[in-house]
Formats: structure tokens, sequence, C-alpha cells
């Protein structure tokens, strides 16, 4: 019986993990049209923006995938109220910490 309770166990571990992987080029996608107005979410757009490009946040000291997805879904002052899914946040959020080096 124990054994069946961890096979279960780590299944459903499995499963969840799975469904909360990041998406990176659906994350670019989204950045495309949510966020590029303000940042400059790649190397090759080199105008000027309002808001700190991407790469500089991806290298900011405690910055993670989930700190970025959080305060994409937080109302913010600075920020348009952007319509974006849980899983949305997260792709954004992949694509950005992809960024690191």
């Amino acid at each position: 019986m124990r054994a069946l309770h961890l096979m279960v166990w780590i299944a459903c571990s499995s499963a969840c993990g799975a469904a909360t992987a990041q998406d990176v080029d659906n994350g670019r996608r989204l950045s495309e049209r949510w966020c590029a107005e303000c940042h400059q979410i790649d190397s090759t757009t080199a105008r000027q923006n309002r808001a700190p490009p991407f790469a500089a946040i991806a290298v900011k000291d405690k910055i993670t995938a989930e700190t970025i997805a959080t305060f994409l879904l937080l109302p913010h002052a600075t920020m348009p109220n952007l319509p974006l899914s849980r899983k949305d946040a997260d792709d954004i959020a992949g694509f950005i910490i992809a960024m690191r080096k």
C-alpha cells in the first residue's frame, strides 16, 4: 500500500511540474505583444524605452521567475493592468529569466 501511495505521489508531482513549465517561445510572443512598447525585450530592439530592458531585469540579484510572474499579475502605477493568466505571466517570466548569461 505504501508503494502505491508513493507511486501516486510521484505521478502527481510530475504532472504538476509539467503543468507549470514555462513556454519561453510563448513568453516571447506575449512580450512582443504586451511589453515591447515600453521595454527592450531582446538585443535586436535598439530603440529608447521608458522601462528597463528585460536583460537588465533578468540579471538582478534575487529576481526569480516566480517574483517576475507575481509582479506581472499585481496592479502597478507605472504599468498597465495586462489581461494575463497565471500561465501567461509564467511564460513571460521564463522568457525574461532565459536571458541570463
